[in-house]
C-alpha cells in the first residue's frame, strides 16, 4: 500500500495507544502521529481498559509488559466488550508464549522492539487492510440483511396482496378463513365483466376493478368486514366477528346494492356502470365452497343474492354430474358421439363450407345432447379429449364423401394431446388431398397467448394445406400482436359482438375495426350468430366475407 493511501486510511481511525515506558511512548507516538489524527495514550493496561470503557476506538496499539495490568490481560478484558476491535502489539521479548496468547486473542500484528520503520509500515498496512476488509464485509452484510428484509417484505406483500387493487388476495383469504371458527363469507361477482373488457378495453376494465375495490373497502368499514380480491372479477367480504346476525346481513346487502346502482366510473368520455351478484355462506365447514354454490345458484335463478342453506340440494347436483358422466362414457363406447354441421355462406348467400359441431345422441333416441349439457362435466371428469378426438375423426371420414370444405374446432387440450396429434398427422399423410379442404378453428383465449405449442401446431398442419381460423375473436384478450405472429386465414368474430351491432354502437365499431384490420393483413372474416336479415345486411355493408347463424340454418345432422 502506498504511503499516501495508508495515511488517508489511517487518518479516519481512532487509536488507543498503551505504553508504560516514557521514552518508547514518546518515540512511537511521533511515529503514529505521522499517520493517525486521533490518538489516545494510556500508561498501563488498567488505564487503557478504563479509556476503552469510556470511548470507541478503531485500533488498539499496545506494549505487552506493563505494571498493574499487562497488555495481554488488558486485551482479554477488552475482548469481553468488543471481540472484533483490531490490535497491534509491541514487545522487547521474543517469547513464544506471548505469541500463542496473542494469536488466541486474535491480534492482527506483532512487532519486536526496537521498532523498525519498514517493519512498522508493513504491520500498520496489514492492520489497516484488515480493518478495511472488515468494514467492507460488515457493510456488505448490512446491505445483504437490508436487501433480504426488503425483499422479504416485497415477497410477503406479493404473497398476500393483490397487485392491481391493493386488496388482500386469494392466498390471504384462504389463510385467514382457515384460522377462523365461523367466518361469514359474502362472495361478490361483477356480472358480465368480460363485456366491459371487450367494449371498453382491458386498461379501462382494470380501472373499474380498482375503483370497485376502493368502493367495497369503504362500504365494508361500516361493519369492519375484511375485503379480498379472489380472482379477476370476484371479490369477498368476510365477517370474522363470530356473531351471526341475519337481519344485519340483509340490511348490509340491500344497502350495498343501493350504492352499486349509483356506482359509476368515469373514464375519458365513458361512464361505466356495473351490476353484481352475491353468494353468502355462514356454514361451519367448507364456507367458501358453499358461498360459491350460493353464488352460482343466485346466477342460475336470476337472483341478486342468495344465502347457502342445507335446503340447497348439492347432492342432487353431484348426482346429475355422475349421470351425465355415465351418459358420456356409454356414448363413447356405443359410438353415439356424432358431429352436426352448420353451413357457412359467402356474401351471395351460397354455402361454401360447414362448421362441424360436437353432439351426443342420448340413450333416449329422440333426444340430442348439446355441449352446454355435457361439456363442463366432460372436462371435469377428464373425458373431453376422447370426446373431441372421436368427433374430429368422424368429421374427417365424412369429408371423404362430400365436396364442401369443413371447419373443425380445436382447443388447447386437443393441441396438447400428443397421441391424438400423431394420429391426426398420420391420417393427413395418408389422405393428402383432404388437407386443403380443412380449416382448424382455434379458440382465442389466454391459454394460447404466445404459446409455442400452438405456433408449432399451425406450422405442422399447414404443411398438409390446412387453413387456420381464430374462433370467437373479440371475446377474450383480442391480442392483435398474436394475430400478427400466426397470420391465420380467417378470423371468426365472436357472436356476442355480432348479436348486438344493430343496437350497440360500440359493438358495431369494434366489428368494423376487426374487419378493417383483418383485410389489411389479407385475412378473411367470418361472422357467427347471424340471426336476422338486418344483421346480415349490416355485416355485408361492413365487408364481412362469410356468414354463419340461425338466420341461414341451424346445425344439421347430415350433409
Amino acid at each position: 500500500m502506498e504511503i499516501k493511501t495508508l495515511k488517508q486510511k489511517c487518518g479516519k481511525l481512532k487509536v488507543l495507544y498503551v505504553e508504560d515506558d516514557e521514552v518508547s511512548q514518546e518515540s512511537v507516538f511521533k511515529l503514529l502521529k505521522l499517520f493517525f489524527n486521533e490518538i489516545t495514550v494510556a500508561s498501563d493496561g488498567l488505564k487503557g481498559l478504563e479509556k476503552f470503557n469510556k470511548e470507541k476506538f478503531n485500533l488498539i496499539i499496545s506494549d505487552i509488559i506493563m505494571p498493574q495490568m499487562n497488555g495481554i490481560e488488558m486485551l482479554k478484558e477488552i475482548r469481553k466488550i468488543d471481540n472484533e476491535v483490531p490490535a497491534l502489539f509491541f514487545s522487547a521479548f521474543n517469547d513464544s508464549k506471548y505469541f500463542i496468547e496473542l494469536i488466541e486473542l486474535g491480534v492482527d500484528a506483532f512487532i519486536l522492539k526496537p521498532i523498525n520503520d519498514v517493519q512498522f509500515l508493513k504491520a500498520i498496512g496489514k492492520v489497516v487492510e484488515n480493518i478495511e476488509f472488515k468494514r467492507i464485509d460488515k457493510d456488505y452484510k448490512e446491505f445483504l440483511e437490508h436487501e433480504v428484509k426488503e425483499r422479504t417484505k416485497e415477497l410477503v406483500h406479493k404473497l398476500y396482496y393483490d397487485e392491481l387493487t391493493g386488496l388482500l388476495n386469494r392466498h390471504a383469504f384462504f389463510e385467514e378463513i382457515k384460522k377462523s371458527s365461523y367466518p361469514v363469507i359474502f362472495l361478490i361477482d361483477i356480472n358480465e365483466f368480460k363485456t366491459i373488457n371487450q367494449v371498453y378495453g382491458n386498461p379501462r376494465g382494470s380501472i373499474v376493478l380498482t375503483k370497485f375495490a376502493s368502493f367495497l373497502e369503504e362500504h365494508a368499514k361500516e361493519k369492519d368486514y375484511s375485503v379480498y380480491r379472489i380472482s379477476g372479477d370476484e371479490f369477498a367480504l368476510v365477517d370474522y366477528s363470530l356473531g351471526i346476525d341475519l337481519d344485519s346481513y340483509e340490511d348490509f346487502i340491500n344497502n350495498l346494492f343501493t350504492k352499486v346502482r349509483a356506482f359509476q366510473v368515469e373514464i375519458e368520455n365513458y361512464k361505466i356502470s356495473i351490476d353484481i351478484t352475491i353468494g353468502i355462506s355462514a356454514a361451519e365447514q367448507d364456507t367458501f365452497e358453499k358461498a360459491k354454490i350460493a353464488l352460482e345458484y343466485a346466477k342460475e335463478h336470476n337472483k341478486k343474492y342468495f344465502m347457502y342453506s342445507l335446503n340447497m340440494d348439492t347432492n342432487q347436483i353431484q348426482n346429475q354430474m355422475l349421470i351425465c358422466r355415465d351418459e358420456i362414457v356409454s356414448a363413447i363406447q356405443e359410438k353415439r358421439v356424432i358431429p352436426f354441421f352448420q353451413p357457412i355462406l359467402d356474401r351471395e348467400g351460397k354455402i361454401i363450407k360447414y362448421e362441424a359441431l360436437m353432439r351426443i345422441q342420448s340413450s333416449d333416441p329422440n333426444k340430442i345432447l348439446y355441449p352446454k349439457e355435457f361439456l363442463e362435466t366432460a372436462i371435469k371428469t377428464k373425458l373431453y379429449e376422447e370426446l373431441s378426438s372421436s368427433t374430429i375423426f368422424l368429421v374427417l371420414e365424412k369429408l371423404k364423401n362430400i365436396n364442401e370444405d369443413i371447419s373443425i374446432n380445436f382447443t388447447y387440450s386437443d393441441i396438447d394431446n400428443k397421441p391424438f396429434m400423431y394420429e391426426l398427422e398420420k391420417f393427413l399423410s395418408k389422405h393428402r388431398d383432404l388437407g386443403k379442404r380443412i380449416i382448424f378453428e382455434i379458440t382465442e383465449s389466454e391459454s394460447i397467448k404466445n404459446n409455442d405449442n400452438v405456433k408449432q401446431f399451425i406450422k405442422r398442419f399447414r404443411y398438409f394445406g390446412v387453413r387456420i381460423a381464430i374462433d370467437d375473436f373479440g371475446s377474450g384478450f383480442s391480442n392483435f400482436i398474436y394475430i400478427l405472429e400466426i397470420v391465420p386465414d380467417y378470423l371468426k368474430i365472436d357472436g356476442s359482438l355480432i348479436k348486438a351491432i344493430d343496437t350497440d354502437p360500440k359493438s358495431y365499431t369494434l366489428v368494423q375495426a376487426i374487419v378493417e384490420f383483418s383485410h389489411r393483413l389479407g385475412i378473411k372474416t367470418i361472422a357467427e350468430y347471424v340471426h336476422s336479415k338486418v344483421i346480415f345486411e349490416m355485416l355485408q355493408e361492413l365487408n364481412v366475407d362469410e356468414f354463419q347463424g340461425f338466420y341461414f340454418s341451424e346445425p344439421l345432422s347430415d350433409i
